[in-house]
């Protein structure tokens, strides 16, 4: 896992989902925002920040395997444990 900090144990991704049709015809509109060029988002006046954020101008949502998994899929034949957590609505 060469890009990856040995210190930190634990990498949080966040992926923002795009509005849906209906939610669109219902008059939805975002409600987070992602700060340019930073792994954070916002949620009115409060900011989060995560290892990786994806989607809603974001890095792109097709991203995440490569960036998230594959690296960790890696490290198993090297010897080393993972555990990938994904919940949530996509």
């Amino acid at each position: 896992m060469e890009n990856a900090d040995s210190t930190n144990c634990v990498r949080v991704a966040v992926n923002i989902r795009p509005l849906i049709t209906s939610e669109l015809l219902l008059g939805c509109t975002d409600c987070i925002s992602v700060v340019p060029g930073e792994p954070q988002v916002q949620i009115g006046s409060h900011s989060f920040t995560y290892d990786y954020v994806y989607g809603n101008a974001g890095l792109p949502s097709s991203a995440i395997y490569d960036d998230c998994v594959a690296p960790l899929v890696d490290a198993l034949f090297h010897g080393y444990n993972a555990t990938v957590l994904a919940y949530g609505q996509v």
